[in-house]
């Protein structure tokens, strides 16, 4: 189950530094548009970040997925799957964090300098 979580973070992770990340905005920023669409998409972004997380990191470091065997060709489809439901929650969770996060800095800082 840990590896499970490992997988969904890394995928959440590189979807927020694909589309999102202000230290990544040299890169999503030159986007052509119709790759802009797709990448702030969570769920279509999600399969393939999900496909190449299961491939080089699952495979490289032997974690299964779910007890499934890294080096099965149906493991790195499976993942990919279920990150197209797995990515927007995670990618949820982890904006609506870092919303809160600015929330708390903007209340500090107002505080600091009033």
């Amino acid at each position: 189950m840990n590896d499970f979580i490992i997988f969904h973070l890394i995928i959440a992770a590189l979807y927020y530094l694909g589309s999102r990340a202000v230290i990544t905005s040299w890169l999503w920023s030159r986007y052509p548009s119709s790759v802009a669409h797709f990448m702030d998409c969570s769920a279509c972004s999600g399969f393939w970040y999900g496909l190449a997380v299961a491939l080089v990191i699952g495979r490289g470091l032997q974690l299964s997925y779910l007890g499934l065997d890294p080096f099965a060709w149906s493991t790195p489809l499976l993942v990919g799957a279920c990150s197209i439901a797995m990515n927007p929650i995670a990618a949820g969770l982890m904006q609506r964090g870092l919303d809160q996060l600015g929330v708390i800095t903007e209340e500090t800082d107002g505080h600091h300098q009033g």
